[in-house]
């Protein structure tokens, strides 16, 4: 294929291989831009724990490695420009280094790229002041899932996501103080509220996954610039199969690093499956995905068993044979609830699990608040093998319907259409 366009994509991680929901949606989206619609693409990434650039797939043309702040340029980082002049929101600050920035300038100068896209707030400082097509691809507001975070309970949450485990017990505990908690998602949310906005205004174009809050962010710009580009799943690696397992288990997949993620699980163990286990004693809760704090793993018992991350989640999902997302806060839409769906897995979950997705109450899936409801529904899909049989093949139907990466390629090549003319 002749490119004769060309993207600079900047993430805060390699966006491969796709073991994660986000690392699979960038996999998909720099697979569409290469293959799909012929740019040719050069990645500049972060690399988080785990990550091997030898597993670059064919369709990077380029890639380069940014050099990572080091710890005293991130403290220095979040006490300068998120604490004291409240300038940078923290998710900002913990990913800026001007050595990173020297490495895309000079990316930008060799290669004269049409688009540059930015991949979350974390990246979206790295394409500021470029006379370049820019997008802001922010994926959700987190301001709101901070939000819903603060308003749920801010008690047995960890606003500070994996950074947390980089500094020493001591430090950790006095960040993990309600008080400092408190202030830090409060002074959190203004700055992504205000960061939210000023980028989307600087650039000329930005990407979330729902148009529910591509419509909320226009209305705030007062300007058409703010665009849906659904997820999608690949169909054919999370393809359909009618369940046979004889056990009882229950399935939650995401990384436990995620606070929305631990708190989801910690709700469903302390407030739920306590119900379940009285009317299916045998049952257990199978929680898939690496991250679970020394604190988390604590509540692993007869019936729950954290997996740790694994390297195909669907040789654990086919065990299960119900899947359950109560999240109490986030937003966007939940990659997890997707996948299992097209496996074929009926699925119940919360109003915010349920976020932007839409399928029909009660045929492809239950959506539920109430913690009761929440497991008397389990209890009745382990129990009712056809209801949980039909449920799952017709959630399956959903998301080859709605919710494949042809959509986003389509999506995609509308807003890129014209670029450059």
């Amino acid at each position: 294929m002749n490119k004769t366009k060309k993207i600079l994509f900047v993430m805060p991680r390699l966006p491969f291989p796709a073991t994660s929901g986000r690392k699979t949606s960038l996999y998909h989206y720099c697979r569409i831009l290469s293959e799909e619609l012929g740019y040719r693409l050069i990645v500049a990434a972060f690399l988080e724990k785990g990550d091997d650039p030898q597993l670059k797939p064919e369709f990077i043309d380029r890639l380069e490695i940014l050099p990572k702040p080091s710890a005293t340029t991130k403290i220095k980082n979040i006490f300068v420009d998120s604490i004291l002049l409240k300038k940078k929101p923290m998710q900002v600050s913990l990913y800026w280094n001007p050595n990173a920035r020297v490495v895309i300038d000079k990316i930008v100068q060799e290669e004269q790229p049409d688009i540059i896209i930015g991949d979350m707030v974390r990246s979206t400082e790295y394409i500021k002041n470029y006379p370049i097509y820019r997008i802001a691809d922010l994926d959700d507001r987190i301001s709101l899932r901070y939000q819903r975070q603060l308003d749920y309970d801010i008690s047995g949450i960890n606003p500070y996501g994996a950074f947390l485990n980089t500094v020493p017990k001591i430090v950790q505990k006095i960040m993990l103080w309600k008080p400092l908690k408190v202030y830090v998602v409060k002074n959190e949310i203004k700055l992504l509220k205000k960061y939210e906005l000023e980028i989307a205004k600087q650039c000329d174009k930005t990407v979330l996954v729902a148009q529910k809050e591509a419509d909320a962010l226009n209305k705030e710009l007062h300007k058409n610039k703010a665009c849906a580009i659904p997820i999608g799943v690949d169909v054919e690696y999370f393809s359909y199969r009618k369940n046979t397992s004889e056990e009882n288990y229950i399935g939650f997949l995401g990384a436990m690093s995620v606070a929305h993620n631990e708190n989801a699980v910690r709700h469903f163990i302390s407030d739920i499956l306590p119900e379940i286990v009285k009317e299916k004693p045998e049952v257990k809760f199978l929680i898939i995905g690496g991250g679970a704090s020394e604190d988390l793993r604590k509540l692993e018992s007869d019936h729950v068993h954290f997996t740790g991350r694994v390297d195909d989640v669907r040789d654990y999902l086919e065990k299960c044979k119900v899947f359950v997302c109560p999240m109490t806060f986030g937003s966007g839409i939940k990659t997890k609830n997707l996948e299992a769906m097209a496996m074929g897995l009926p699925i119940v979950t919360t109003t915010i699990g349920a976020e932007n997705i839409d399928a029909e109450q009660g045929k492809e899936w239950i959506v539920t608040d109430d913690n009761q409801d929440f497991a008397k529904t389990v209890i009745m899909l382990l129990s009712n093998d056809e209801y949980r049989n039909t449920m799952g093949l017709k959630g399956s139907q959903f998301i080859n319907k709605n919710f494949t990466w042809s959509v986003a390629k389509e999506c995609f090549a509308m807003q890129l259409h014209n670029v450059g003319k």
